[in-house]
C-alpha cells in the first residue's frame, strides 16, 4: 500500500517554524537553580554560573528587542547598501534619462528655431509661453513666471538674473534718406514695437548722438507685412535691429530703397563700448541683395546678441541642460575620429581612478559598519565563553571513575548533569542571537561557542558514562610477590 501523505502534508504545513524562546531558556535556568538549592547546596560556584547564564539570558532578550528596530544597528549595513544603490540608480536616471520640462518666453517667431534646437536633445523639453517681445519676456523670468526668457540685447536685464548668450544674433540696420546724413538733426524715426529691443537700442543709438528731440514711429511691422508701402515725408531715418537672413526684413528693405533711402553706418566710435551688448559686424556688398546691390559698398554695422536668461533658483543642472540645448549641432566625421593622445589617457585614467575610488569607499564603508556590529556582539559571546571556561573549570575535579563512595558518586554524577544542562542553555542562548539577527552566521562568533559547549559536553558524558566501570583493587596490590 502506498502511504497516505496528504494528512503528514497538512500537518507539516500547520506547524509554524521553529524559533527559541528567550522565556524558556530564562525558565529552565531558574529550574537547574533550584535543583541546585535541593541537591548541590554547598556548591555556591554552580549557583554563580547559573546567575550569569541567566543575566546572559535578560542580556540576549534586551538585544533582541532593540534589534527588531528599524533603525537599528544591525541594519545599517542593509540599509546603507540599499540607500547607496537607490542613490546610483537616481543619479544615473537624473543624469542619462530625466527629461527636464522648463518653461520658455519667447516671441511667436523665434519658436520654430528654439523648437527646432531643443528636438535635438533628449535632456530638455520645452514649453513655449508667448509673448509680444523681449521687454515682456524680460519681465516674466524676472517675476519667476518662466524658467527662461529670449531677450535680444539692449532690454534692461537684472543684473542678479544668471545669463547665456546665445549663437542668434541679429543686425543694426540704420536707413536715412540721402539729404539726412547728420543723426543728430533727425526728428522721426521708424522702429519696431514701443518698448521692445529695436526701440532701446535706437534710443541709445540717438541718445549718443545727440538726438534728443527724436519722435519714433512703431511701424516697421507693417512694412514687413506689406501693409506700408509709401514712408512720409517727414520720417527722416530707420532704425532696426533684425536678423540679416530673414526673407521679410530683407523685403522690406528693398521697399524703403525704392522710396529714397538707404543704409548707413550707424558708426558710434569709442562710445560702443559703452553698449557691452555690442559687437562689430561688417556688411559686404551685395550682402543683403544682388540685384539691385544692397549694400553698395562694404558697410561697417553692429550686430546685438540675444541672451537666454533664467530666472533666480533655478538649478546648476538645469541652466546646464538648456544652455546645451545650442550645442546639440549634427555630428561631423571630425566628431568620431579616434586619434588617442597622452591627455586622453590621462582623462580616462582619472575616470577609471574616480570610479574605483567610489567603489572602494562603499565596500569599505559597508565592511565597518559590519565591523561595528560584530562589536557590539563580540562582547556578549565573550561573556558565554568566559561561562564556558567556568563550568569547565568547576567539573574538572569532578571524577566518577575509582570513587568507591557512592553517596560522592551520586554528587558528583548530579553535579555533571547539571553543567551539561546549563552548557545547553549556553548553547541555547548562542542559537538565540544567531537566529535574531542572521548576519551573525557569516562570522564564527556563534560557532565557536557551540563548538565549545558541545566539545565539554561530550567530556562530561564520558565521566558519567565511567560510573558503570568498577575497578577491583587486588589484595598483593603494592607487595612484592612471594617465591
Amino acid at each position: 500500500m502506498r502511504p497516505d501523505t496528504t494528512k503528514q502534508d497538512n500537518f507539516t504545513r500547520s506547524l509554524a517554524p521553529l524559533e527559541l524562546k528567550i522565556e524558556g531558556i530564562i525558565d529552565a535556568a531558574e529550574s537547574v537553580r533550584e535543583r541546585i538549592q535541593a541537591d548541590l547546596p554547598s556548591h555556591s560556584g554552580l549557583a554563580g554560573a547559573v546567575d550569569h547564564i541567566v543575566a546572559a539570558a535578560l542580556s540576549a532578550q534586551k538585544v533582541s528587542r532593540q534589534v527588531k528596530g528599524i533603525f537599528s544597528l544591525h541594519r545599517l549595513p542593509a540599509l546603507f547598501l540599499a540607500a547607496a544603490l537607490l542613490l546610483l540608480l537616481a543619479w544615473t536616471y537624473w543624469n542619462f534619462f530625466h527629461v527636464s520640462t522648463l518653461s520658455i518666453a519667447l516671441a511667436q517667431r523665434d519658436t520654430e528655431d528654439v523648437l527646432r534646437l531643443a528636438a535635438k536633445t533628449n535632456r530638455v523639453r520645452l514649453k513655449p509661453n508667448y509673448v509680444p517681445g523681449s521687454r515682456e519676456a524680460a519681465e516674466l523670468v524676472k517675476a519667476g513666471k518662466v524658467d527662461l526668457a529670449f531677450v535680444q540685447g539692449g532690454m534692461k536685464i537684472a543684473d542678479h538674473l544668471p545669463r547665456l548668450k546665445t549663437p542668434a544674433e541679429e543686425v543694426v540696420f540704420f536707413l536715412t534718406r540721402a539729404e539726412k546724413s547728420n543723426p543728430a538733426e533727425m526728428k522721426k524715426v521708424i522702429t519696431s514695437l514701443e518698448g521692445e529691443g529695436s526701440h532701446t537700442v535706437a534710443q541709445e543709438f540717438f541718445a549718443i548722438w545727440g538726438a534728443t528731440q527724436v519722435k519714433y514711429e512703431h511701424s516697421w511691422s507693417d512694412i514687413t507685412k506689406g501693409e506700408k508701402t509709401s514712408i512720409d515725408p517727414d520720417v527722416d531715418a530707420v532704425f532696426v535691429v533684425k536678423d540679416a537672413s530673414d526673407k521679410s526684413t530683407i523685403s522690406a528693405i528693398k521697399t524703403l530703397y525704392q522710396q529714397g533711402f538707404a543704409l548707413r553706418q550707424p558708426y558710434l566710435g569709442s562710445q560702443a563700448d559703452e553698449l557691452d551688448y555690442l559687437e562689430a559686424f561688417n556688411l559686404e556688398a551685395g550682402y543683403l541683395s544682388q540685384e539691385p546691390t544692397i549694400p553698395s559698398d562694404r558697410l561697417k554695422t553692429y550686430r546685438v546678441p540675444t541672451f537666454l536668461v533664467a530666472r533666480t533658483g533655478l538649478t546648476p543642472r538645469l541652466l546646464a541642460v538648456a544652455a546645451h540645448v545650442f550645442d546639440s549641432q549634427p555630428i561631423s566625421i571630425a566628431d568620431n575620429e579616434f586619434a588617442p593622445t597622452t591627455n586622453n589617457a590621462i582623462e580616462m585614467f582619472q575616470g577609471v581612478d574616480a570610479f574605483l575610488g567610489i567603489i572602494i569607499n562603499i565596500v569599505l564603508a559597508f565592511l565597518a559598519l559590519l565591523g561595528l556590529e560584530m562589536m557590539t556582539y563580540r562582547k556578549r559571546f565573550h561573556e558565554l565563553n568566559s561561562l564556558v571556561s567556568l563550568l569547565s573549570m568547576l567539573q574538572s575535579n569532578k571524577d566518577i571513575l575509582g570513587v568507591t563512595d557512592s553517596a560522592l558518586r551520586h554528587e558528583n554524577l548530579t553535579y555533571l548533569s547539571t553543567v551539561s544542562d546549563l552548557l545547553g542553555l549556553i548553547s541555547a542562548i548562542s542559537g538565540y542571537y544567531t537566529q535574531e539577527n542572521s548576519s551573525l552566521l557569516y562570522n564564527n562568533l556563534s560557532e565557536v561557542v557551540h563548538q565549545r559547549c558541545d566539545n565539554l559536553k561530550l567530556n562530561i558524558q564520558l565521566k558519567i558514562l565511567h560510573s558503570s566501570i568498577k575497578l577491583d583493587r587486588p589484595a598483593s596490590f603494592g607487595k612484592s610477590p612471594v617465591i
